[in-house]
């Protein structure tokens, strides 16, 4: 075990007795107790906002970790002194052989992937790489970086903050890692995946993340690809049934867009990385429930269009 850590717990306003089995399991912990359920990114950065390390690891409750994985973290971080975020191989709990994640990469038109989910675990995910953004399951964070790039947006009640947080990251000149040498399990079912709820809270993190992150200038290039994107998406909905939820999506970040229009405005200010050189760490394709059977033909057309564009971002 890692001999120099500090334990904190942020409790989201939990109705049961978990706070107590904690304090009964770790004494040493300590327990903030929200009064209301503030999403993750908002209980993530109480926690980070009370560390005193140099580094602050955030984890999900539905993990279970491997003796070593945070001095693999830990590791890594100290050869990389540019990452920000470094995340250990994320297996699924239920069956150690497959993979949850391997490191996130973010596609052109905004959606999060988790590289190698639901993949046997093999060879290809044993190599330390930099990737696009590193999963808020778990993820090692550099402190001199996190008050660079900024606090996790709470816009994003739950998904899409550990995606805003790495995005920021490269545009500021920070790099996320997957670090193998570390591993958790991660209770992850794709049964989840499937539902109108998560559909709307990874649509409404999707279109949020696009507008705050690509300057106005990616956005208008990109038009007739994302746009190409979101007709998939809302013609996926209807046939799903889940057309009210999309549309939901756009109803409620209309009545954010004034918080988002000037978080936009500052992290545009701030950033060191043109778009020309962070979009080619993007990738073209995805193999998504929301666009469901299209995604093959969507992929060839969205690589052929962002081939021409991005020689103009």
């Amino acid at each position: 075990m890692y001999p120099k850590k500090e334990l904190i717990i942020v409790d989201n306003a939990s109705c049961d007795d978990s706070v107590k089995q904690v304090e009964a399991l770790y004494p040493e912990a300590k327990i903030i107790r929200n009064s209301v359920n503030l999403g993750y990114s908002g209980a993530c950065n109480i926690g980070i906002d009370k560390a005193k390390g140099e580094f602050v690891a955030i984890m999900n409750p539905d993990t279970v970790v491997d003796q070593r994985w945070l001095e693999g973290l830990v590791d890594a971080a100290v050869h990389h002194p540019r990452g920000a975020f470094f995340q250990p191989k994320i297996l699924l709990m239920d069956d150690r052989r497959i993979l949850n994640s391997a490191g996130n990469m973010i596609h052109i038109a905004g959606f999060g992937i988790c590289r190698g989910i639901g993949t046997l675990d093999d060879e290809r995910f044993a190599v330390e790489t930099q990737v696009c953004y590193t999963s808020g399951a778990c993820t090692l964070a550099r402190m001199e970086a996190v008050r660079e790039i900024g606090p996790m947006d709470c816009l994003f009640f739950a998904y899409g903050e550990d995606k805003d947080w790495g995005w920021r990251g490269l545009m500021t000149g920070w790099q996320s890692m997957y670090v193998p040498s570390s591993i958790i399990l991660h209770k992850w079912s794709p049964v989840l995946g499937h539902s109108p709820r998560k559909f709307y809270l990874l649509e409404f993190e999707r279109i949020l993340s696009i507008w705050k992150n690509y300057s106005k200038r990616t956005l208008l290039i990109l038009a007739p690809l994302l746009f190409l994107v979101e007709a998939s998406v809302l013609l996926h909905a209807t046939f799903k049934g889940w057309l009210p939820e999309k549309i939901r999506s756009y109803s409620d970040l209309l009545k954010v867009l004034r918080v988002a229009e000037l978080q936009r405005r500052s992290i545009q200010a701030r950033r060191v990385i043109n778009d020309g050189t962070v979009v080619r760490r993007f990738v073209t394709e995805i193999e998504h429930p929301y666009v469901g059977s299209m995604a093959p033909v969507l992929n060839k057309l969205v690589g052929r269009m962002f081939a021409k564009l991005k020689a103009m971002i």
